[in-house]
């Protein structure tokens, strides 16, 4: 089996790449062999048709969003670098994020994509020994081109802090993405977000902060075990608007 991540540093290296502003993704794409289009897709954000030799990628011209048009991108050409074998992919909001992908293929385009986007020394060496907060992520997300979502995703797999990140939409807890040593997982999707939490003063209250929050931790997590056992316990908070309906959060150890 491939391994995504160091195939997408293979690429990297290969193209003579060392940061984000030495090519944009659509240049990967191109110096990839892969012919890049815009054309407006139902049920589609991107797509790649390709065989052993060529491949063209197509974008959803709808999409506005750079960051977004960037992931869409590394996740194409994740599927050009590890699935040659097949002739068509068509990927949608779910199939493009890691947290919704389903099947193998699936994941290794995210784990390339990320990869890809983010490599993983880079990253580490602009967030390391510094303190978590939207700030940090927001600097970070626009250096590489990415959206702040995917920059807090990244800080899970690679920062110094224990985190969870929640995505929350219409006031309902859609997923859920923690560290391995985040401390609290008992979390049900499909829930009623809190209202004592920062997310909630946002979502019922219009209030928005600024800096991180410390909640109690009981708050989001009343029905985890380790959470009950400490019931004191208390954890740093940032949210920040997704869409006009959505917001994602993050929680961190204090």
């Amino acid at each position: 089996m491939s391994n995504p991540a160091r195939t997408a540093i293979s690429l990297l290296n290969q193209l003579g790449w060392s940061e984000p502003s030495d090519m944009t993704m659509e240049d990967i794409a191109w110096a990839s062999g892969l012919v890049v289009r815009y054309s407006e897709m139902d049920g589609s954000q991107g797509r790649i048709l390709m065989s052993i030799d060529e491949g063209i990628i197509t974008i959803n011209s709808t999409i506005s969003y750079q960051p977004k048009i960037n992931y869409i991108l590394a996740h194409e050409i994740g599927h050009a670098q590890l699935h040659r074998d097949l002739s068509l992919f068509s990927d949608n909001e779910k199939t493009l994020s890691e947290w919704y992908a389903h099947g193998p293929q699936e994941k290794e385009a995210n784990i390339f994509a990320a990869e890809l986007l983010m490599p993983a020394d880079l990253f580490t060496r602009k967030v390391k020994r510094k303190k978590l907060d939207l700030p940090l992520i927001e600097e970070v997300a626009m250096y590489f081109g990415a959206s702040k979502t995917a920059a807090f995703l990244r800080y899970r797999e690679l920062g110094d802090f224990p985190v969870m990140i929640i995505f929350i939409e219409g006031g309902i807890i859609k997923w859920k993405s923690p560290s391995e040593d985040f401390p609290y997982k008992w979390l049900l999707p499909e829930t009623k977000l809190p209202p004592f939490t920062v997310a909630g003063d946002y979502f019922y209250r219009k209030v928005e902060e600024k800096r991180p929050v410390k909640v109690n931790a009981i708050e989001w997590f009343p029905e985890d075990y380790t959470c009950l056992r400490n019931p004191e316990a208390r954890l740093w908070e940032q949210c920040f608007p997704s869409t006009t309906n959505s917001i994602v959060t993050c929680l961190w150890t204090a």
